[in-house]
């Protein structure tokens, strides 16, 4: 096995090529436990948690989970093509680590996304098969009558897809404000349903995914964080 060198402990998380990630030892931004490091080859005996690079601590983990507040207004994409990407509100090196978005929000929804660089647990949290509920709060343009709120809550077929979907749960807060539970994933799905019983959507928001909540992820608007074992407890689901 390769020894840990400095270089492979940068570029492991995501600081680029051990090339670029010499420059930037011998650039003078990277430090260990204070002390500023000059070798690029100097070696580790065991893998420290954290290295701080020009001026950041940073932790030394390889396996990446985590949650974001997706605001308004960004792409769920790495090369976007109108709007912001919501990888912009993530670590740069994070791209280096091929870390990408569990499911999609389109640009004119908000809320909770979840984020890996593992399969499995990205797998996991896509699959309609796991049943994984997603439950998301939405304004709409006109109050939602009983028959409607029926046919949400049975299966329906929804234009070019090849088997129907239904909502799990349906909550009406208000006239025009409901919270609506799905398992599936599909493109503007939720959308789309209200769509196929003469509604329209104004205002969505995904604000859980499985038990894990706006409330319990704590995260503001934009924000991010690792994902901790109460997290994966509430995915119902292991980090592997």
């Amino acid at each position: 096995m390769p020894s840990l060198t400095l270089e492979r402990l940068l570029a492991s998380i995501g600081f680029g090529s051990r090339k670029e990630c010499r420059a930037l030892v011998r650039m003078g931004l990277v430090e260990y436990q204070g002390e500023t490091l000059e070798d690029p080859f100097l070696e580790f005996e065991k893998r420290p948690d954290y290295i701080t690079v020009n001026g950041e601590e940073v932790p030394t983990i390889t396996e990446i989970y985590g949650i974001l507040n997706k605001p308004l207004g960004y792409e769920c994409s790495a090369r976007p093509a109108h709007h912001e990407s919501v990888y912009s509100l993530l670590p740069s090196r994070f791209q280096g680590m091929e870390v990408r978005l569990v499911g999609r929000l389109d640009v004119d929804t908000s809320g909770l996304i979840c984020f890996s660089n593992q399969g499995n647990f990205i797998h996991t949290l896509e699959s309609p098969k796991k049943g994984l509920k997603k439950r998301y709060r939405v304004s709409l343009a006109r109050p939602l009558e009983n028959d409607a709120e029926i046919a949400l809550m049975k299966p329906m077929m929804l234009k070019n897809e090849k088997h129907s979907v239904q909502a799990k749960s349906l909550v009406k807060l208000d006239d025009k404000t409901v919270e609506i539970e799905i398992t599936e994933g599909l493109y503007h799905q939720v959308r789309r349903m209200f769509a196929a019983v003469g509604n329209h959507v104004e205002g969505l928001e995904r604000i859980a995914i499985g038990n894990l909540d706006m409330v319990s992820a704590s995260v503001g608007q934009g924000e991010w964080r690792f994902c901790t074992a109460e997290d994966f407890e509430k995915l119902g689901i292991s980090p592997k």
